[in-house]
């Protein structure tokens, strides 16, 4: 099927609620394991609107394997703002997809973040692609549509993606180790797999472990108009998935900065078997300075750039 043949589909609505204090961080908004909490409350959603509700299910015979993300994240959600999330198709094909969701606020209806996710619909036991059931592909005609600029990649490209994630080369490019466990019951879906915000999760905590410190120091003694308290905050997120882990399995997160403008900062975080050294998934961010009273973005002085590149990763990717 093809997007070009069908007009703009309509969103529909998947998910309504709020954020609880409890899941923001020490920036005073919603951490980014429960920003994905919501997509996974949205991909269930929109997998019933599209008479997929049995790759929700345990006994499911068939699953929905998220291959790749790509995330903005516009403005900020703290505690108790109201939310919803819409979601919408951007490509179907065969046996794979690749859908959008639109987190809103509520009650002003701007845009809190965006999620870009493609998809493939596979066998559950055997991981082998399989179409996509009729009715399935049917009722994602109607959804069909244009990624809208907010949802577009503004510092990270999409295209010609490759993965040289390994523990060896990690090692070699002199990446700390910024997290390592087991992955845990708890943390997978009905079909034993890591779910998306425990795979979130593990980054995150990783990245009180990067040297990412040290710059804003530099950036709050050097700013115009006299210090402040500066903080970071993530405003673009792409993650490819090589294999989900299993209940089980091990996970040994690779972690540097990976350089910057004087607008935003980069660091990449790869997710490896400890056992093999392969990759499970490769994570590229993009952030920016953030004034923690003004709350608005800051541009990196030329002092604190010369920090954040001393303390990178020259040419690092996925």
């Amino acid at each position: 099927m093809s997007a070009q043949a069908l007009s703009a589909g309509a969103p529909i609505e998947v998910w309504r609620g709020c954020v609880n204090a409890w899941e923001c961080d020490h920036v005073g908004h919603l951490n980014t394991r429960y920003y994905l909490a919501r997509v996974e409350q949205a991909l269930a959603g929109l997998a019933r609107r599209l008479s997929l509700a049995h790759v929700n299910e345990e006994t499911g015979t068939h699953r929905l394997v998220v291959k790749a993300q790509h995330m903005r994240f516009l403005r900020e959600a703290r505690a108790a703002a109201a939310l919803h999330a819409t979601a919408q198709v951007l490509s179907w094909s065969r046996n794979e997809a690749v859908v959008l969701f639109l987190l809103h606020h509520s009650n002003s209806g701007q845009i809190a973040a965006t999620f870009r996710l493609s998809l493939a619909y596979v066998e559950r036991g055997s991981g082998r692609p399989v179409p996509w059931p009729e009715q399935a592909t049917s009722a994602a005609g109607a959804l069909l549509c244009e990624a809208p600029r907010e949802a577009s990649p503004r510092s990270i490209s999409l295209d010609d993606v490759e993965v040289t994630a390994s523990l060896e080369r990690a090692r070699q490019l002199g990446m700390r180790m910024t997290g390592i466990g087991a992955v845990t019951p708890d943390a997978c879906d009905a079909h034993g797999y890591w779910r998306l915000s425990s795979f979130m999760g593990r980054v995150a905590d990783s990245i009180p472990h990067l040297r990412n410190v040290e710059w804003r120091e530099v950036l709050a003694k050097t700013m115009p108009g006299g210090s402040s308290r500066v903080g970071s905050a993530l405003i673009e997120f792409q993650s490819v998935h090589v294999r989900w882990p299993r209940s089980g399995d091990a996970c040994e997160v690779r972690s540097a900065l990976a350089g910057c403008t004087d607008r935003v900062t980069y660091s990449s975080h790869w997710l490896l078997d400890p056992e093999t050294g392969a990759p499970w998934a490769a994570v590229r961010t993009v952030g920016i300075a953030l004034d923690l009273d003004a709350r608005r973005s800051i541009p990196l002085t030329a002092e604190a750039q010369a920090a954040y590149r001393a303390a990178s990763v020259e040419g690092l990717a996925l």
